[in-house]
């Protein structure tokens, strides 16, 4: 279990020879699980399943980096699914924020398919989806830990959001 930013969630990782592939978290330590296996089916992951102390203290680091400094982070060489929209978002920077469905036109697939994409997003927070808004530049989204995360994620950045959703 990770204080994530003040929200307590259980987190479970697919790993393979010590190189992290992808991770899921829910407030439910079942759910993690079951949430990542979908991960792991839609992108074709195969390695150890493990939750782990020194993951966690990784995560905690990287997490830090992309939120608290603006770091941008590396995917790992593998042939995701939609890779493409991932390397879209991971170019907005820290406490700025896009519409989902530039970053739709952006990579060239369709909105339909982009919101599949970030519901299995292998890196969440990491790959920053946080920063994804709608045309209204209202929040929507961010399963599995919900709008009030993506909210304090944001705001933590510094984005500017609208007076509805401001910190």
């Amino acid at each position: 279990m990770i204080n994530l930013f003040g929200y307590r969630v259980n987190v479970v990782f697919i790993a393979k020879q010590d190189e992290v592939f992808g991770y899921a978290w829910h407030y439910s330590r079942e759910k993690a699980f079951q949430h990542l296996s979908k991960i792991m089916e839609y992108h074709g992951l195969d390695g150890e399943i493990k939750e782990d102390k020194g993951l966690e203290d990784w995560l905690q680091e990287k997490l830090d980096e992309v939120v608290v400094r603006g770091k941008a982070f590396k995917l790992p060489e593998f042939n995701y699914r939609n890779r493409r929209v991932y390397e879209e978002i991971m170019k907005i920077p820290k406490g700025k924020t896009a519409t989902y469905s530039e970053i739709a036109r952006k990579s060239g697939v369709r909105y339909g398919e982009l919101l599949s994409c970030l519901m299995k997003n292998p890196f969440q927070i990491l790959i920053p989806c946080h920063r994804l808004v709608t045309k209204r530049r209202t929040l929507m989204g961010f399963y599995p830990l919900g709008v009030d995360l993506k909210r304090k994620l944001l705001c933590i950045e510094g984005a500017d959001l609208n007076e509805e959703n401001s910190c």
